[in-house]
């Protein structure tokens, strides 16, 4: 008969395994179960899941949009497993891609990050792979990804930098084709290129169900022809100094590419809609439908404009949420030197 201390002993010993069972907590594996009216027993076992390992994810990369950042990453064991691809967006992990990993023990994959790491200058990414079976779930480590972009010299290309510092090449440049966009224009022949009338038209409509007014296209494609005439006019009636900080010289105008467009709410004269509704709206969200509002306030040092919040250009849906995100003028986010004036 055990002794009175021994009794307490194994009464305790009890008592500790109930809690933390009761806690969901594994008590050692392999120990021996306690009996409370002999000497002990063997212990079931409960075999553990198997660890699952995930490598070759760095824990850092920098990269200028258009290139394709990918990593070769070992998981193993793969069996079937789907990978996720997950990207930080404020306090939440969401999966942007799942990769199917081969059924064997090791898998090698190809992991490519999603076009979202372009969307600003810094991005948190993860891999993710659920338990199953008998294989344990696994996170990666956080990988840090730093973006940048780079100014496109070919007027076709949506990420052309065209500014006072920075003119259309050829200066004669025309696009190969203007259409109408499906919206109200102030006359019949303002023009687009198909891109940008196209996008165009969905921010207008995304804008009169958000705000239940009307977007009106007051001007889109300018030859280099009629800014020199329009800039000249301009000088003519305000003098030189004061119209080149709201009119660009032949050559120099984002008009010119066709991806440019200045809008206001119906019945609101040009320059006054800022502070609009539909204003407000297009500042927070051009940006998802491709277009940047182009000249803001307190960037004419960069810029080369004083505020505009009626000219919208159109840069695709990539760069334009990288420009929303940060903040940055196009100059700045394209890595260019400020154009407050010409040279020369």
């Amino acid at each position: 008969m055990p002794r009175p201390a021994s009794r307490r002993r194994a009464a305790r010993t009890l008592l500790a395994a109930a809690v933390l069972a009761a806690l969901g907590w594994p008590t050692t594996a392999g120990a021996a179960e306690v009996s409370p009216a002999g000497p002990p027993v063997a212990a079931r076992h409960v075999p553990l899941p198997e660890a699952t390992t995930i490598t070759g994810w760095r824990p850092a990369e920098s990269g200028v949009a258009g290139e394709h950042l990918r990593d070769v990453v070992l998981v193993s064991p793969a069996r079937g497993r789907e990978l996720e691809v997950q990207q930080q967006v404020g306090g939440t992990w969401v999966t942007r891609q799942v990769l199917r990993l081969a059924d064997g023990e090791v898998d090698v994959t190809d992991v490519p990050l999603t076009r979202h790491w372009t969307h600003d200058r810094a991005t948190r990414w993860r891999l993710a792979v659920g338990g199953s079976g008998s294989a344990a779930p696994a996170v990666s480590g956080v990988k840090v990804v730093t973006a940048s972009w780079e100014a496109a010299d070919d007027p076709r290309d949506p990420a052309v930098l065209v500014n006072k510092r920075h003119p259309v090449q050829p200066r004669s440049w025309e696009p190969d084709r203007l259409v109408r966009p499906a919206l109200a224009t102030a006359g019949s022949r303002v023009r687009l290129r198909p891109v940008a009338a196209d996008a165009l038209a969905g921010l207008a409509t995304a804008a009169r169900k958000a705000t239940g007014k009307e977007l009106v296209l007051v001007s889109g494609y300018r030859s280099a022809g009629y800014q020199e005439r329009l800039h000249d006019r301009y000088v003519r009636g305000h003098g030189a100094e004061a119209a080149e900080r709201f009119s660009a010289r032949a050559g120099h105008s984002e008009h010119q590419t066709g991806l440019a467009a200045d809008v206001t709410q119906a019945g609101v004269d040009l320059t006054r809609f800022g502070g609009t509704p539909s204003s407000d709206w297009v500042a927070a969200h051009a940006w998802r439908h491709g277009f940047v509002v182009r000249y803001t306030a307190g960037d004419a040092d960069v810029t080369g404009y004083a505020a505009e919040p009626w000219h919208l250009r159109y840069v695709g849906p990539d760069l334009a949420a990288y420009v929303h995100h940060t903040g940055l003028t196009l100059e700045e986010a394209l890595g260019a030197e400020a154009a407050p004036d010409y040279l020369g």
